[in-house]
């Protein structure tokens, strides 16, 4: 009886295999969405570049710019996953190492930022450069498996808790914790609860 009821509610149970049309499709439609993604990755790469070459740059006079290596060698890793992509060669290997490379280059040039302008480290704390992150995770959600969207979510938390540790354990003696919200909004404190705010706003946009 229990069946039956369940049977006519939800109907038959699905086949434990999905048939060979459908995961062919499946395939194809993972490979176009990979294309996709190393496009929308070329673009950001060169946005990047174009913002950050058009950027006023106050610690120009320092000898060595990692900044400019860093996307470079960004820009290369994007060409060669775009040309992996279009050839279909996409072994999981590769798709967990362009997930650390997104979220690398993105918190090194946010971490870049208190050098290139001559500030403390939390000064980059308040950049927008962050949203960024929702974006690359927007990625992932063009496949099929929430697996590389959950990774990209953990791998983005814990670089931007490493951000934060940074600034608050950079100068023992001045972490520059504040709790009043007008000194955060209007210097170089930092407000511990803005961050967990971001955090937070980071993993719950990973289930979506």
């Amino acid at each position: 009886m229990i069946d039956t009821v369940l049977h006519f509610i939800f109907g038959d149970k699905p086949p434990a295999e999905l048939p060979e049309r459908v995961r062919d499709d499946i395939t194809r439609q993972q490979i176009e969405s990979e294309m996709l993604i190393g496009w929308v990755q070329l673009g950001l790469v060169l946005t990047f570049a174009t913002l950050y070459a058009l950027a006023p740059k106050t610690g120009a006079h320092a000898m060595f710019q990692p900044v400019p290596w860093a996307i470079g060698a960004y820009l290369l890793f994007t060409l060669l996953r775009l040309v992996s992509a279009h050839k279909g060669f996409l072994p999981q290997w590769l798709l967990v190492a362009s997930v650390i490379m997104d979220m690398g280059l993105l918190m090194f040039l946010i971490w870049s930022f208190h050098i290139q302008y001559e500030q403390p480290a939390s000064f980059y704390l308040k950049a927008p450069t962050v949203m960024y992150v929702f974006i690359f995770i927007a990625l992932r959600a063009l496949r099929f498996e929430p697996r590389y969207i959950l990774f990209t979510g953990i791998a983005a938390v814990i670089g931007w808790v490493a951000m934060v540790g940074y600034v608050i354990f950079a100068d023992p003696e001045n972490p520059m914790i504040t709790r009043n919200y007008v000194d955060y909004l209007t210097s170089n404190a930092v407000l511990i609860g803005a961050e967990v705010d971001k955090i937070l706003s980071i993993l719950l946009i990973n289930p979506c």
